[in-house]
């Protein structure tokens, strides 16, 4: 994915290549790639647009399970299905046009200041629910237990942190963690578009973090 803000001195650029199995997917990200596809599929869209669809492996897996799936992304050489900046997503996707809009691990790509407009952008060509992760700063703490065939189980994710200011890194304007980007300050954003369902770390990979939320009416 690309993005490029007119108000930031960086310009960010994630080539094509970069989403290569071998070098891109590694087991926590693949067990990442599971939730994506899990949650939507609980959510039962029947349309779904997929803000930076990546290497294409939640795109390839909703159209198998019969799921009309649509792409965006700053970057022709995708082939998204739209090409455009997200925080202008509505003058490209039509409103409502969508059951469900998701957008995992892309909007850190964009400076903060741009969140809250990122959010009412995915609101407006959503009809009732929006999925997003965000990068989480920090020291993991994971724990899965599983006894007799998942009889008993119990799965514990979480990011234990220290005060960090986060420095532009190439590709990440911010992450979830750091100073002026906790939880609770993303989450305030979210909320002044959207209604918060469910919230959580991805379990065996506490580095991605997930709000599932869905349109007021």
């Amino acid at each position: 994915m690309i993005t490029r803000d007119s108000t930031a001195k960086h310009d960010i650029q994630v080539e094509a290549d970069f989403y290569q199995f071998t070098s891109y997917v590694h087991l926590q990200r693949w067990i990442s790639y599971w939730y994506q596809i899990d949650t939507i599929l609980r959510h039962a869209p029947r349309t779904v647009l997929e803000i930076g669809p990546g290497n294409g492996l939640t795109t390839a897996a909703l159209q198998k399970s019969g799921i009309e799936v649509k792409t965006f992304d700053f970057d022709p050489e995708l082939a998204p299905d739209y090409v455009g900046d997200v925080r202008r997503l509505s003058e490209i996707v039509p409103a409502k046009s969508h059951d469900l809009v998701c957008a995992f691990q892309v909007l850190e790509h964009l400076p903060f200041a741009d969140f809250d407009k990122a959010i009412g952008e995915l609101t407006k060509v959503a009809r009732r629910t929006v999925i997003i992760s965000l990068p989480h700063w920090g020291y993991p703490l994971e724990l899965r237990f599983r006894f007799l065939k998942d009889r008993f189980r119990y799965i514990f994710s979480r990011k234990l942190v220290r005060p960090k200011t986060w420095i532009f890194d190439g590709q990440h304007h911010w992450e979830l963690g750091t100073r002026g980007h906790s939880i609770e300050q993303a989450a305030a954003v979210i909320r002044r578009h959207l209604r918060i369902e469910r919230q959580w770390f991805c379990p065996d990979y506490s580095y991605h973090y997930f709000f599932e939320c869905t349109v007021p009416e």
